[in-house]
Order: C-alpha cells, then sequence, then structure tokens
C-alpha cells in the first residue's frame, strides 16, 4: 500500500517514478532463500509435490524465527496446524535434479508480509522487520596449510552457502578477488589492523568487519572466535566443538550458532512489540525535484513508516504527516537505515539527508 500511495503523490506533483532512486537494501526479511530439499515417493511427481511442501514449511520455521525473540520461540505456532500456503506469496526453484523416484532442489520462498504479521501478533510476540546495516563477513581458516583469508576453502565456502542477505543482522562476503587480498592479509585481519579495515570498508560501502576464525587441529576439533570490529567498539564471540562430527558437520553448527548470535543482539534493539502506531510531522527541505524525490523515496523505504501524507509544498520544502510503528528511538535507528536522520524543531522534525550528494 504504501509504494502505491508514494507513487499517487509522485503522480499528484509531476514527479517522474522511474528517476527515483531507493537506497540499496541487504534483502527482504520475508524471504527465504537456499532452502535444500531432498524427497524420494512413489513416483518423480509425488516426491516433487511432497518435497515443495516440506520446503515451503521449513522455510515458514526460519522466517517466524527470524521475526521474533529467542525467549519467544515457544509462543510460535506448531506448523502443522497452519495453512503455509495461504502465507506464501510464491517461491522460486532452482538446481532441480530429478530421479525416478526421488526429487532435489533448491527453493527460495517468499511470504506475504501482512499475513506473517498478523500471525505473529495474533501469538503476542514482537515481530523485527527492520534489518541492520550490512556488516562486511572475512572467513578466516586456520589448519594444517596455515592461515588463509582469500581463495576457495571450506569455511568461506560454508558461509558462501547461507542466506546472508534476508536476515536481521545481514551479512555480506567479499570478493575475495586480488584487491581484498592486497588490502588485507589473514594476519590483518585477526589482529583487526584499523586502517585495512577502514579500506576494506571503502570499498564494500560498510562500517563494520567481521572476522570469522574457524581453527581446525589435528584432533578434529573446531574452534571459532567471531571478532566484531565496529566503529566504535569491538567484541569477539568464541565457540568450541568436538565430537564424531565431522569438521563440516561443526562447521554448520557454528554458522547456525553465530548467525542466531548476531541476529539476537540486533533483534533486542529493533523488535517492535506491538502495532500500535504513533504520529509525527516531517520537515523536509530541498533544493530541486531530485532532492524532494529522493528523500520522499528514502521515507517509502523506512519499514517502520505505514503511512504517508503531504500537508504542506512550497518550492523549498514541505511538511509531511507520518504514522509510524515502534518507539521514537526506533523510528530514528530505521531512517538512519535508509539515509536519512531527524533534528528536532518546536512542532515537528527536520529530515536531514545523512549522505552528502
Amino acid at each position: 500500500m504504501r509504494k502505491a500511495l508514494l507513487f499517487l503523490l509522485s503522480a499528484t506533483f509531476g514527479l517522474v517514478a522511474g528517476g527515483l532512486t531507493l537506497p540499496a537494501m541487504a534483502g527482504s526479511i520475508f524471504m527465504v532463500d537456499k532452502i535444500s530439499v531432498d524427497m524420494s515417493g512413489p513416483s518423480a511427481s509425488v516426491a516433487r509435490e511432497k518435497a515443495l511442501s516440506n520446503g515451503q514449511k521449513q522455510a515458514l520455521d526460519i522466517v517466524l524465527r527470524r521475526l521474533t525473540l529467542r525467549d519467544e520461540w515457544p509462543l510460535l505456532p506448531n506448523l502443522d496446524e497452519v495453512a503455509v500456503d495461504d502465507l506464501v506469496e510464491g517461491f522460486r526453484v532452482s538446481n532441480e535434479k530429478t530421479g525416478n523416484k526421488r526429487y532435489l532442489a533448491t527453493l527460495s520462498v517468499q511470504f506475504k508480509p501482512t499475513a506473517i504479521r498478523a500471525l505473529l501478533r495474533a501469538r503476542g510476540t514482537s515481530v523485527t522487520e527492520v534489518q541492520s546495516r550490512p556488516v562486511l563477513l572475512v572467513p578466516v581458516l586456520e589448519n594444517q596449510d596455515g592461515l588463509q583469508a582469500w581463495g576457495e576453502h571450506w569455511w568461506r565456502e560454508s558461509w558462501n552457502q547461507r542466506d546472508l542477505d534476508n536476515v536481521p543482522a545481514p551479512m555480506t562476503l567479499p570478493l575475495g578477488d586480488i584487491d581484498d587480498s592486497t588490502l588485507l592479509s589473514a594476519e590483518d585481519a585477526l589482529i583487526g589492523h584499523p586502517l585495512k579495515l577502514d579500506a576494506l570498508n571503502q570499498r564494500y560501502d560498510t562500517e563494520t568487519v567481521v572476522v570469522a576464525h574457524a581453527l581446525a587441529d589435528v584432533t578434529g576439533r573446531l574452534g571459532v572466535s567471531v571478532y566484531i570490529f565496529a566503529p566504535n567498539q569491538s567484541d569477539v564471540i568464541i565457540r568450541t566443538y568436538s565430537g564424531a562430527q565431522s569438521l563440516q558437520e561443526m562447521a554448520d553448527t557454528a554458522i547456525d550458532d553465530v548467525m542466531d548470535e548476531l541476529n539476537h543482539r540486533w533483534k533486542q534493539v529493533a523488535a517492535v512489540t506491538s502495532d500500535e502506531m504513533g504520529t509525527r510531522q516531517l520537515r523536509l527541505e530541498f533544493t530541486d525535484l531530485k532532492s524532494w524525490q529522493r528523500q520522499l523515496g528514502k521515507l517509502d523505504a523506512a519499514d517502520l513508516i505505514r503511512q504517508l501524507k503531504i500537508v504542506e509544498m512550497t518550492a523549498a520544502h514541505a511538511y509531511v504527516d507520518i504514522a509510524h510503528i515502534g518507539t521514537q528511538a526506533q523510528l530514528m535507528g530505521n531512517l538512519q537505515q535508509v539515509g536519512l536522520r531527524l533534528e528536532p524543531l518546536a512542532d515537528s522534525w527536520r529530515v536531514i539527508e545523512a549522505q552528502a550528494y
């Protein structure tokens, strides 16, 4: 509805929708990607039907846990009692392989945001649909061959197999090309060399680097240390894995644990406990049609803003009324995500673009 509203407002004021540039976002919190399905049955067609049904149910479980806090997971519905088809907006199938009685594929499932929100609200849970700004992920493997940050190695490939985009705390894998290896060595990554990390951040337009160091020793143990180098602080997450599992299986578990922890930290900040809306008036100042379009587009891209109405407009400024969910602090954080910040005025808030053009 908000996208349609923006188009209507743009048409009303003579704006060209095709010229509107929205800020790049990490992904869609209601999309679940890279679901692997493998099913056998009396025939290939039956196996396919069962695989697609099970894959969509698996995706629903992922998206419900993704959007809610750990403490609220016991409140989530029994998936056997949910009409999954009613919640799916669409899905994409890739890497299909069909045998006589077996079906394998990879699924991407897009869920209906309004329906998912309603399902969760009915269970009394909070919802986190605003993503944090993407961080840069540098997987570093240490084994009998030494330290490896770039090139092909199983630790990096394990991360690459994950859906890193459509999560509350998205991550970006660097290209791993010659430029990356020139900017940052494995040793530089582990010590958190500030100048070299800054150079890598500049290349990928990020602010935070997460260095995931996997130490695979000869006894079959896997130690994982995740160093978080943010602009004003640093932190570390440490996990150790051992047992009868293979290194690959332990790596998969480690990645699940790390992603869950990073997502949980963000959700503690961004979780919205109610769909009740607050209202406020914003003043947008602009020098030309392009800057007006850009600011309006950024407001429309803010996930917490549910309604937007223009109440006054001149050649140099406009006042808009917005209705939003979440607290004032969450709204301000969400606007920062799309490149805007708020400055209080006597009876409204001034919108300032955080990025200079």
